[in-house]
């Protein structure tokens, strides 16, 4: 999936993968306003894709995180509290344009935030 405004040369890549049971989520470029469209298309097939008991939103690509990303995010970990979704962990290594905006928030306290995809995939539990 790709969403793309030329007129802003604002760009969203998103790749969704199997990894065991977690369905993943690699998005690379832009999330803002043009292009959420696209984050949340890939949320909810994710997160609603048989089997996957957690899903892991990689934004170690991610060069820009604007506000609505951030609600794209807590809208999610709020519908994990519902039995009949899957489990949220989002990987952020110490990716600046994205780490930053998640702590001014105060959502670093809030969300399951990972260094690598590797300890999201072996927190499967939490």
């Amino acid at each position: 999936m790709a969403a793309r405004n030329d007129g802003l040369d604002c760009t969203l890549d998103c790749a969704l993968d199997r990894d065991g049971d977690a369905m993943v989520v690699a998005l690379t470029g832009t999330v803002d306003y043009t292009t959420i469209p696209t984050m949340r298309a890939a949320l909810g097939t994710a997160f609603t894709e048989p089997g996957s008991p957690t899903v892991i939103v990689d934004l170690t690509g991610v060069e820009f995180l604007g506000s609505a990303g951030i609600a794209a995010l807590v809208d999610a970990a709020r519908a994990q509290h519902d039995d009949t979704v899957a489990a949220l962990r989002i990987v952020v290594d110490d990716t600046r344009p994205v780490i930053r905006p998640i702590q001014l928030t105060g959502l670093d306290g809030v969300l399951a935030l990972y260094r690598s995809r590797e300890d999201a995939l072996g927190d499967a539990d939490r």
